[in-house]
C-alpha cells in the first residue's frame, strides 16, 4: 500500500465472514482518531446489503468486500457516494483492460452489467463529528447460481472482473490495497473539496445520462430523460413537458 495511507490506518480487521463490513465499523468500540482511518474486510458477508436495503450476493472468496471509516466534521452530502464511484472505477482500470461507467448513485458498471456497487453509512460520534463509513464491493467473478438469484429479485444482471483481459496478476491483497486507498482520499478529500474533483470524470462515466428512466421515489414515478448531476449529487431528470427535476433518492428504471 502506499506509505501515505499505510501510515493512517488505526486498524485493520479481516474476518472470514462477517454479517456486514459497514455495519463492523459503524458498530466499532474504538472509531478512529481524527485523521486516521478504519478499514475491515471480509470474504463472505452473511448479511451483505446496498441501498435500500437490498441484499448483496457474494459467495465466499467471489468478490472483494470491504469498508473503509473516517471521521468527518458534518454529514456528506449525495455527492460524496459519486465521488468514491469514480475512485473505485479508476482503480478498477488499472487491474483490467475494462471500461468503467458509473449508474448513480452508486453502481459500478462494466459492458452494461453490475461489476460492482457503494454503500455509505454515518453514525454521529462524540462532539460536531460524523463517522463516515464507505462499503465497496467488487465481483471478482460471478457463479450462474447469483445470476440466477439477481434475475429472480429483478436486478441488474452482473459482471465480474475476472472476465476482463487482466493487466498483470490480480493479486488479491494488491487490489485490496488499492481500493482502500482510493476510497481513503475520497474520505479526506470530499469534506473539504465537495464534490468538484470529481465531478468532470464522473460526467464522463455517467451511464444514465441521455437514458429514457423511470425515478421511483416511493409511491411516487417520476419519468423523463437523465440529464446528469448537479454538485450535491442529485440526478437531474428532464420531464417531457422540459423541466428538470432533482432527484435525491430513488430507484432507477430503464
Amino acid at each position: 500500500m502506499n506509505p501515505k495511507w499505510r501510515r493512517r490506518i488505526a486498524s485493520l480487521d479481516v474476518h472470514e465472514s462477517l454479517p456486514s463490513t459497514n455495519e463492523a465499523l459503524l458498530n466499532a468500540a474504538s472509531p478512529p482518531p481524527a485523521g486516521r482511518i478504519a478499514a475491515c474486510l471480509a470474504h463472505h458477508q452473511s448479511a451483505g446489503r446496498g441501498r435500500g436495503g437490498k441484499q448483496w450476493h457474494s459467495p465466499p472468496g467471489a468478490g472483494l468486500l470491504l469498508s473503509v471509516s473516517r471521521a468527518a466534521p458534518h454529514p456528506p452530502d449525495s455527492s460524496l457516494a459519486l465521488a468514491l464511484g469514480v475512485a473505485a472505477a479508476e482503480a478498477l482500470e488499472a487491474f483490467a483492460a475494462v471500461d468503467m461507467r458509473l449508474k448513480w448513485p452508486n453502481d459500478l458498471i462494466a459492458d452494461n452489467g453490475k461489476l460492482g456497487g457503494i454503500l455509505v453509512e454515518s453514525a454521529s460520534r462524540t462532539g460536531a463529528e460524523t463517522l463516515i463509513v464507505a462499503g465497496l464491493g467488487v465481483n471478482l467473478r460471478v457463479s450462474d447460481e447469483q445470476r440466477r438469484q439477481v434475475a429472480e429479485e429483478g436486478g441488474m444482471a452482473p459482471s465480474a472482473l475476472e472476465d476482463w483481459p487482466a493487466r498483470g496478476p490480480l493479486d488479491r491483497h494488491k487490489l485490496a490495497a488499492d481500493m482502500i486507498a482510493a476510497l481513503a482520499g475520497v474520505l479526506e478529500t470530499h469534506p473539504v473539496q465537495g464534490f468538484r474533483p470529481w465531478e468532470e470524470s464522473w460526467r464522463l462515466r455517467d451511464w444514465l445520462r441521455g437514458r429514457s428512466i423511470e425515478a421511483r421515489c416511493g409511491n411516487k414515478a417520476h419519468r423523463g430523460e437523465a440529464a446528469g448531476v448537479d454538485s450535491s449529487g442529485a440526478l437531474l431528470l428532464k420531464e417531457p413537458g422540459g423541466e428538470r427535476r432533482r432527484i435525491l433518492s430513488a430507484e432507477i428504471r430503464l
